[in-house]
């Protein structure tokens, strides 16, 4: 065996062997890599779609929102009018008294967002699109919840409805949306609830600017989405 070679034979065909054999799991090895990554890319691509479907829910109950609390406005500017003007009391005022406690308040769609922290937030590869997502559910949405809804909440709490109990009653016998001054007159030289009005107005104005904020936001991500699907595909 040693004078024709046979060992060295023998250990050329081992050694190539082996090599054949390494080489064999760092392919296996880099299909599974490969797997594993198109199914992360995949999985990251379906959570960003659902994710865009989630801000496109909130755009338009956050539109219906802004419209609705818009209109309040307007209907409490109508009533201003006739304690300025010192008109007397008509039935219309009914509808406008039975909404002063009312205001359209925000609803968080956030399922997706909250798949994708229970999978981690470093799943969207996209630094600049994971951080703007970041502050859009974890800063813009919650000032919209924590500012505006927990204003809303306490001036209805604490002021409008201890004031309305006083003063005001309701007309459910015709609608739940109704209600009527116990004494309009006395009620239109009455600083308090002039002052109440006033402060109402303002809150509704300022959730409008922060709702359309929001919105500004979400639309800005809506289109960051987009770009990352489409380059992804």
């Amino acid at each position: 065996m040693a004078d024709d070679n046979r060992p060295l034979k023998y250990m050329r065909y081992a050694i190539g062997e082996i090599v054949l054999v390494v080489i064999g799991i760092l392919i296996a090895l880099q299909i599974n890599n490969w797997n594993e990554n198109r199914k992360r890319q995949n999985e990251e691509i379906f959570l960003l779609q659902d994710i865009k479907k989630n801000l496109e829910t909130m755009l338009i109950d956050f539109t219906v929102d802004t419209i609705y609390n818009a209109n309040t406005i307007v209907q409490y500017g109508k009533l201003e009018n006739y304690i300025a003007n010192d008109l007397p009391y008509s039935d219309n005022l009914d509808s406008i008294f039975g909404i002063l406690t009312f205001w359209s308040s925000p609803y968080i769609t956030a399922t997706a967002y909250n798949s994708l922290q229970n999978k981690g937030l470093d799943l969207i590869k996209n630094e600049g699109l994971k951080n703007n997502l970041i502050q859009l559910y974890e800063v813009d949405l919650q000032k919209l919840i924590e500012d505006y809804t927990a204003s809303e909440t306490q001036l209805g709490s604490f002021v409008v409805e201890p004031y309305m109990v006083k003063k005001v009653k309701r007309l459910h016998n015709q609608s739940l949306r109704m209600a009527r001054p116990s004494d309009f007159e006395s009620l239109k030289k009455d600083v308090e609830f002039s002052n109440i009005l006033s402060h109402i107005i303002r809150q509704r104005k300022r959730g409008i600017e922060i709702y359309n904020e929001a919105m500004n936001e979400i639309k800005i991500v809506i289109n960051e989405i987009d770009t990352e699907v489409d380059l992804r595909k």
